[in-house]
């Protein structure tokens, strides 16, 4: 990075064993038409390859590259967390937060930087494309959509707005949105500071899943607002959804249910929980009974929900001590209607 004067965008990628996935991510990005940032990736503790991989790009960049090894696995939160730091450290005024499971098209940065930089949004905290599925190992394109935002219902759930669906110009116009998919996710670095708590920018009791969707609330709770910008487009491999969660792992299992009640710890004020209590309570009991049954692998979940309860409520009291925005003004997002997840332009 340059000491003189900063990146506009520092680029965060976070790995853990994912060196065929670098091999399709970084040439993606330094085929931007959009030039002038700088990629920080932090290695979860990688025993694939992966570190060399990217000391093997590190030798042909044509963008700042910096590679940070750690010795543990930090999640997707303590990663990004680094990042983001070093992003406020060197004044990036952007962070565009990656998986590495995804490909960009050559303007997606450039499409929404142009947006971004519109004066009627300098209160968007963050920003996303048209996401669509990629498919296998070499992340082959497809014209499935992945996320054009995520939206949230009364019962305590959230989703990928248009997941599964084909992409046939339904979402072609831009649009509000409740909050952006941590996949691929474009940072306003003045809101991820405004936003900030004890735990992190995201917070690191989350370490992974559903952390996107409580850096969404909280800025919300702030006053920032979030876009979809679908003329930007990019490809993510999507492997956790709800109608596999058989086949994800025992670990990612486990944080969504924590992240399930600690998205609410941290979110939901009591005008909150009276307006959704039927949904939610209805769908609490499924989940704690599953963990007492189908899926005792998740119940530490509930334990360290216990053992921490204290921390989690002084934390709870923290967030809503900031809060700009109330539970009544943000309500409306919380539809089961997916036609009430977007506020498109006229």
């Amino acid at each position: 990075m340059s000491a003189r004067q900063p990146h506009t965008v520092l680029v965060s990628i976070v790995t853990h064993n994912e060196s065929r996935d670098v091999e399709r991510l970084l040439p993606s990005l330094f085929a931007q038409s959009f030039r002038d940032f700088a990629i920080v990736a932090v290695d979860n503790a990688s025993e694939d390859g992966t570190r060399s991989t990217f000391a093997a790009f590190e030798k042909v960049t044509p963008v700042p590259l910096t590679v940070v090894p750690s010795r543990e696995n930090l999640g997707y939160t303590g990663g990004h967390n680094l990042a983001i730091a070093r992003a406020v450290e060197a004044g990036n005024p952007w962070v565009l937060v990656l998986n590495s499971d995804v490909v960009l098209a050559p303007d997606y940065l450039e499409r929404l930087l142009a947006e971004a930089g519109r004066p009627e949004h300098a209160r968007v905290g963050a920003f996303t494309g048209k996401i669509l599925r990629a498919e296998g190992a070499d992340l082959a394109p497809t014209d499935v959509i992945d996320t054009v935002g995520i939206r949230m219902t009364a019962n305590g759930r959230h989703f990928d707005i248009g997941a599964g669906l084909p992409d046939d110009g339904r979402y072609d116009a831009a649009a509000e949105i409740f909050g952006v998919s941590g996949c691929i996710a474009l940072y306003r670095t003045a809101a991820l500071l405004d936003v900030r708590i004890e735990t992190g920018f995201f917070d690191n009791d989350f370490f992974l899943y559903r952390e996107d969707v409580d850096l969404a609330w909280r800025l919300r709770g702030r006053g920032w607002s979030a876009r979809c910008v679908p003329a930007a487009r990019a490809w993510h491999r999507r492997r956790n959804l709800p109608e596999r969660r058989g086949e994800m792992s025992t670990a990612a299992n486990l944080h969504s249910v924590k992240n399930r009640f600690l998205l609410r710890i941290n979110n939901a004020g009591r005008e909150h929980i009276r307006a959704t209590f039927p949904g939610t309570f209805a769908r609490d009991l499924v989940v704690v009974a599953a963990c007492f049954t189908v899926e005792r692998t998740s119940l530490p979940a509930l334990r360290w929900l216990s053992a921490n309860r204290d921390r989690l409520l002084a934390k709870r009291a923290a967030i809503a001590g900031a809060r700009l925005v109330s539970d009544r003004a943000l309500l409306p997002w919380f539809t089961s209607s997916p036609e009430g997840a977007r506020r498109a332009d006229a």
